[in-house]
């Protein structure tokens, strides 16, 4: 299929003829005469911008797949720099080019120049390459009258198989000409079908940056296939919001992604500009970093294209529960964006201004800061809150403080014990998200480049997958010493990982002062601290069990299951009562065992033929079983080791797929 441009020439007037032609061309009266036609380009005074720069930023309207496309009409201010673009053109669409025919005018300058694919022509006794298959497809180009040139004519078809393959495409001569980075930025607008910025040129100052923060990405991703990244930009084609995930954030989402807690209080780059961190905790209690977000604004439509954005890339599961800052934006963002998830604030972003509004009774040496985090944390009912509210401040003439009134009215957004039935996984404050702020200064220094931000949040990133690793090996290496003998303490050290082992040892031992009372046998039971006097005077000192489908769940009012997935005490001593041996089924959060760490996608039916984290945990099963029996005994050792080496040996020289 041909396009033209009869519509770019001015109606009625004359069309001069070509007076010569260069050697081998043929004559194009209709081109040299367009040679005449004034095109639009920069005026005097203003500043051109490349057809290559305008293609790149208008990729965001999506017209075609390709990130250029020689239109009619489009304009260049030399010939070099149409070669350029329809080389870049034709390396994306897979097939070469080369110069083809061309005209001279009157005066014998250049008025007409073909570039044509390079398989066209016909194969001859001189001319016998295997490409040669007459292939029209060519673009036409005609000087203006301010000697430039534009595209009066495309041709598309071909009639060949196109290349596919990054290796096929550069076997074409003319592809080894394109700048390396201009081919990296284009495959990553096409591969993560993304906008880019208008300003790409010498006239921004920042983009040196963000190329290089591309560049970064490129590398990432040549060690994680799977590495992610979007960006958002504004009306102007100007990047506001840059993104990116990794195929580990998407494994421990997939797993430990029930809550997550969102923070965009962390500022330390050059642009002064929030950065936001996505953050969870995984079976051993530990931070997580799910996500990273650079925003220049934080305003609700780019909370809401972070938010939509972040979930799409985890495969569009939405949490439980999202704990955040206290920001209207945020807020209005989760209500439309998440309208399952349950939205509530940190607590440590609430009493951030703690101290400058509380003075001397906030200070680490108060004991009204002590007795005031203590019922903040505690998990209590909402008739405990109640009293031991008011009793504090009665206690320290507070009543009618302005910012203890203020945050009361709030209560319900952060307050644990008003939500104590909504599961957080034990993140009802920032401490996790703190952890992480404190991990990021220490590796990014203040006023870096975006570019230097996200080389060392990977570095962050990467040495937790570490530390991650040596919690999972000393859960299944190190063995446990039961502290109690109760069975249903073995059966705790079976399923859980060992820091959530160590919690309901805990919890045992915390469950040891009550008594139990049948308030009806086999249904509802009533646990009470006969110690009454050592407690807070607000602290209840009886709680209800019910037990429920024939002993497979023991439900508490202070609903401490529902809230961390972890049995309370009062569960716990109910169930040592009636002799349970085990943790019931319905009780083992799966998020709290080993089992998380096994492929999520295939954990019913593991695909070890296809799926390499499947892999992965099957040899590390075996080697665990293997390491167990051959640290027994010299001999078993000597052994286990020479045959690891030689399978080590093996495995090396296996060529990588």
């Amino acid at each position: 299929m041909a396009e033209t441009a009869a519509e770019f020439l001015p109606p009625g007037k004359e069309q001069p003829r070509a007076r010569m032609k260069e050697k081998g061309s043929k004559p194009h009266a209709q081109a040299a005469a367009a040679a005449a036609v004034p095109h639009p380009r920069a005026q005097p005074g203003e500043e051109h911008v490349s057809a290559l720069v305008k293609a790149i930023a208008g990729f965001a309207k999506r017209e075609t797949e390709a990130v250029v496309n020689p239109k009619l009409g489009t304009s260049f201010v030399s010939l070099g720099e149409a070669y350029e673009f329809y080389n870049i053109y034709s390396w994306e669409s897979g097939f070469g080019i080369r110069y083809g025919e061309s005209s001279l005018d009157s005066q014998g300058s250049k008025c007409m120049q073909k570039f044509v694919c390079a398989c066209e022509g016909k194969p001859t006794k001189y001319n016998n390459s295997p490409l040669s298959c007459e292939c029209t497809a060519s673009i036409r180009l005609l000087r203006s009258r301010d000697s430039g040139w534009y595209v009066c004519e495309h041709q598309v078809g071909h009639n060949h198989t196109l290349s596919r393959a990054c290796k096929e495409k550069l076997s074409w001569r003319s592809h080894t000409s394109i700048n390396k980075n201009t081919r990296d930025l284009i495959r990553q607008l096409r591969e993560n079908n993304v906008p880019v910025i208008a300003e790409i040129g010498a006239e921004n100052p920042h983009f040196d940056d963000f190329r290089n923060t591309m560049e970064t990405f490129t590398r990432i991703r040549v060690k994680d296939p799977l590495f992610n990244y979007t960006f958002q930009i504004d009306n102007d084609c100007r990047v506001t919001t840059l993104l990116w995930t990794s195929i580990q954030n998407s494994t421990h989402y997939h797993s430990f992604g029930d809550v997550i807690t969102f923070d965009t209080t962390y500022r330390s780059n050059m642009y002064e500009i929030p950065f936001g961190l996505f953050v969870g905790v995984n079976n051993n209690f530990e931070t997580i970093l799910l996500g990273g977000v650079l925003m220049t604004d934080e305003k609700v439509d780019s909370f809401k294209w972070v938010f939509s954005q972040f979930f799409q890339l985890m495969g569009g599961k939405q949490p439980q529960t999202i704990l955040t800052d206290r920001c209207g934006a945020i807020e209005d963002a989760i209500r439309e964006v998440l309208p399952s998830t349950t939205h509530r604030w940190c607590k440590w972003q609430v009493l951030g201004m703690a101290k400058d509004f509380l003075g001397s009774h906030y200070t680490k040496e108060s004991m009204f800061r002590v007795e005031f985090h203590r019922i903040l944390n505690d998990m209590l009912t909402t008739d405990e809150f109640e009293r031991a509210w008011e009793m504090l401040l009665q206690k320290y003439g507070l009543e009618n403080h302005p910012f203890l009134m203020q945050i009361y009215e709030v209560r319900h957004k952060w307050v644990k014990a008003y939500f104590s039935d909504t599961f957080c996984a034990k993140q009802t404050s920032t401490q996790k998200c703190e952890s992480a702020r404190h991990l990021l200064k220490e590796y990014v220094p203040w006023d870096c480049s975006m570019e230097l931000f996200v080389k060392q949040y990977e570095k962050l990133r990467s040495d937790q997958d570490l530390e991650d690793d040596f919690e999972e090996k000393s859960t299944s290496i190190n063995e446990v010493v039961l502290r109690t003998n109760l069975p249903i303490e073995k059966h705790a050290s079976e399923v859980y990982t060992r820091a959530v082992y160590e919690l309901f040892v805990q919890t045992i031992y915390e469950s040891e002062p009550y008594v139990v009372e049948a308030v009806i046998p086999n249904l509802k039971y009533k646990a009470w601290c006969p110690n009454s006097e050592t407690r807070e005077k607000w602290s209840r000192v009886e709680y209800e069990v019910n037990v429920r489908e024939e002993g497979e769940a023991f439900m508490c009012v202070c609903k401490q299951f529902e809230h961390t997935g972890m049995v309370c005490c009062h569960a716990v001593k109910v169930m040592v009562h009636l002799g349970v041996h085990e943790i019931p089924r319905s009780h083992i959060v799966p998020r709290w065992t080993v089992e998380p760490l096994r492929c999520w996608m295939h954990r019913a039916h593991p695909q070890k033929d296809t799926c390499w984290r499947c892999r992965r945990f099957a040899l590390y099963d075996k080697g665990i079983k293997i390491m167990r029996r051959a640290s027994r005994d010299d001999r078993s050792f000597e052994i286990a080791m020479k045959h690891m080496d030689r399978m080590q040996e093996i495995v090396s020289q296996m060529p990588d797929v």
